[in-house]
């Protein structure tokens, strides 16, 4: 007749191995890694609910990080290795560096980590498990320069603030607006400023030297969140409102504000609500082995104060990720 301690012992054995059993049946939990630009600008919060929802309808999870300034390219490389020791599902990156964030991205897809691109492209092409849902920057130059029609003429210039020659969709956005104002507005000049600083004082303090020392400035597009800022409270500062045309690409909630009150003529906004939804549902078509297309291309919006409370407007404009 078998002791007490065996009868333990076997009821204890026969425990552990219905627990490893329950473990090894239950799924594995997926988890999609989100690495925005930074954590500190809206227009990446809707990244985030775009992601969100995805990841909710697939009953994935999403671990978002970012670091907290878009020129801090060493901590978003630290924020990409410990998603990839952490051996995620997918990663979805928005890169602060065009050329910085390829050995980590090179180092996700060795460990066989589908890989999305989001919003601005790396200088390496797609393709096997490195994916690309971007901006259309060329459609965001475009859509830059409608609002300017029939206030140009000859012998004014417009002002193209906050070209990073970092960041590939830049140098797209600026190329497409000076090839749309030479085609639309004969004898216009474009003047460029780069910049590879996202301070905000810097950024002021170049708009307000152009708007200084160019009287006949009409115009200023602004390329990112900080450069628009700066050239409005630089506009403002120097009472030229009336005569210089404020235009910038991305959005955040103080922009949108100063849309409604008239300090901005209009945004390009980046649907990067879509975006993340798309770089999401990407990465689980190819975790079924379904044919997935390396490149997606997700157009822009212009936002106007005419515009701006339309609901397709406003689904774009949508931050709310803890709605899903």
């Amino acid at each position: 007749m078998p002791s007490a301690t065996g009868r333990g012992l076997g009821i204890l054995t026969t425990s552990l191995m219905c627990c490893m059993i329950a473990s090894c049946r239950s799924p594995h939990p997926q988890v999609v890694a989100v690495v925005p630009e930074t954590t500190a600008r809206e227009v990446w919060e809707s990244e985030h609910a775009g992601a969100e929802r995805a990841a909710h309808a697939l009953g994935w999870s999403i671990y978002w990080n970012g670091p907290s300034r878009e020129d801090d390219v060493a901590r978003q490389i630290q924020i990409v290795n410990s998603a990839i020791a952490r051996h995620v599902t997918g990663l979805i990156l928005s890169p602060d560096h065009a050329v910085a964030l390829i050995s980590p991205v090179r180092s996700a897809l060795a460990q066989g980590i589908p890989t999305v691109i989001l919003g601005t492209p790396l200088a390496i092409a797609p393709g096997g498990k490195l994916f690309f849902v971007i901006n259309d920057d060329a459609a965001t130059g475009r859509l830059a320069t409608q609002p300017l029609l029939h206030h140009l003429r000859a012998g004014d210039i417009v002002a193209v603030l906050g070209v990073n020659p970092n960041i590939i969709g830049q140098i797209e956005r600026a190329n497409a607006i000076e090839d749309s104002i030479q085609h639309t507005f004969p004898g216009v000049t474009v003047i460029e400023r780069r910049s590879t600083s996202f301070a905000f004082s810097e950024e002021e303090e170049t708009a307000e030297e152009t708007v200084r020392t160019m009287p006949k400035l009409r115009a200023m597009i602004t390329l990112d969140v900080i450069d628009t800022r700066a050239a409005s409270f630089a506009v403002i500062g120097s009472h030229a409102r009336e005569r210089i045309i404020l235009i910038g690409c991305d959005q955040d909630l103080d922009l949108v504000r100063q849309l409604r009150m008239g300090n901005i003529d209009a945004l390009v906004a980046q649907n990067t609500f879509v975006m993340g939804y798309d770089a999401v549902q990407l990465i689980a078509s190819e975790h079924k082995g379904e044919p997935t297309e390396a490149k997606r291309v997700v157009l822009p919006i212009l936002v106007t104060r005419d515009n701006v409370d339309q609901p397709e407007v406003q689904q774009v404009l949508d931050m709310n990720w803890r709605a899903y």
